[in-house]
This record gives C-alpha cells, structure tokens and sequence, in this order.
C-alpha cells in the first residue's frame, strides 16, 4: 500500500544515501518519495521485471535472491534498514526481492531519481561510494564462499549481521531468515549448516538461543573465522 510523500526529515537521514543532502535536495526528492509497506512474504522485486523503481528501506528486512532456469536459488544479499536497491545497469530486475519482516520502504520512479542523482553532486558521489562498497562486500563473499569450510561461512555470514545489528560487540542477534535461506546464501545444504551451527556452539562461539536468535560468546575469534583478508 502506498501513502502520500514523506516529509524531507521523517526517514531521509538514516540512510547514507542520502547524507550531507541540503533541505533544497531534500525537498526535491520527497515531491519524488512514496512510502509503501509490504508484509512477510511479499514480494517487492521480481526477476525479469522491468526496472521501474529504486527503494531504500526504512525498516524490516528484506532477501535478495536470483533463480537459474533449472530453478536453483541463490540467495544473494540481505538488506536492512538504510539499504537501498532497484539500482541496475538494465531495463530489467536480474534478481528478486522479498520481504523476511514487515517491512517500510521509500519507493522512487527509477526514472526521475536517476535524473536527480545526475543533478545532485552530492548524491552522486554517495551513490557511488556506496556501489564501490558493495563491490567489495560482493568480492569479499565470493572469497569466503570459495574458499572457507562450512562452519567459517557461517561465521561469515554471522558476523555480517552482527555487524548490522550491535556493531563489533557480543550480543544476541536476530536470524529472522530460515535456515534454508542461509544455506542458499553459503552455497551449502540446510544440513551442512545445521553442522555447522552446532560445531560453533561446541567452540563455545556461539549460544543458539532459538531458532531464529543467536548469542555471540567469543566476537574476536567469530571475526577471525570470518575474515577474507
């Protein structure tokens, strides 16, 4: 469902998309912003579909997954709070995107963004350095699944959340996604990764508090499996 446009200092500065933008900027790209809110399950995105729109999110979480013809999934980001898509180089989605959460969602016609980005130097560049960013978290996840045994992916993966969650620090985070999801986003089976998880709980890394929370014990040493560099 979508609503009237939001006002320029109701959710413009969470995201670092959106930084450093003067309330002149701001203005123009909320005559632009639709707010739009989508539920558990629903899909946002869908492959192949003309690329209309670009959205960053409010709040929730939403997963990002590709399918081959022989309907194999990969699961290939999570996106949260301040995160934004609908960016591509085509005329069409090469992914789709679905909501794990409850999720709000500024929405902008594809078009008329883009020309504001050519016009705003600003967002431009952040833009940019965001797409350089995720360049590198991209390359990052190729090497750690390419190259780290099950459990040190997850690690990987875990420490990413985490990350987004409570910064550096041990604390509980939330799996909203299903195992199945995770063993799509690591290249690996739901039974690799309930291994997995239990080999970490047996290194006293990680506490399983429920199925979809996790206590991090030991943040050093997860970071440390999880590291590509």
């Amino acid at each position: 469902m979508n609503s009237p446009a939001l006002k320029p200092l109701e959710t413009f500065f969470h995201s670092k998309l959106f930084r450093g933008l003067g309330n002149e900027e701001l203005t123009e790209l909320t005559a632009i912003c639709q707010r739009r809110r989508i539920s558990a399950g629903e899909q946002l995105i869908k492959q192949h579909s003309t690329a209309q729109n670009v959205y960053v999110v409010v709040s929730g979480t939403l997963m990002i997954e590709r399918l081959s013809r022989s309907g194999r999934r990969q699961v290939i980001a999570f996106a949260y709070s301040g995160d934004y898509i609908g960016f591509t180089n085509t005329d069409d989605y090469e992914y789709s995107v679905v909501a794990l959460r409850e999720t709000e969602l500024q929405s902008f016609v594809r078009r008329e963004f883009l020309a504001l980005v050519d016009r705003f130097t600003t967002l431009k560049t952040n833009a940019r350095q965001i797409g350089g960013n995720v360049l590198a978290q991209t390359l990052d996840q190729l090497f750690a699944l390419g190259q780290k045994k099950a459990h040190e992916r997850l690690c990987f993966l875990l420490a990413q959340i985490g990350r987004r969650q409570c910064g550096t620090q041990n604390a509980d985070i939330e799996l909203i996604m299903s195992r199945q999801d995770i063993a799509d986003y690591l290249g690996l089976t739901i039974e690799t990764v309930s291994r997995a998880f239990a080999r970490l709980k047996a290194m006293q890394l990680i506490e399983i508090v429920s199925a979809h929370r996790i206590r991090i014990l030991d943040r050093s040493v997860l970071e440390e499996l999880a590291s590509v560099h």
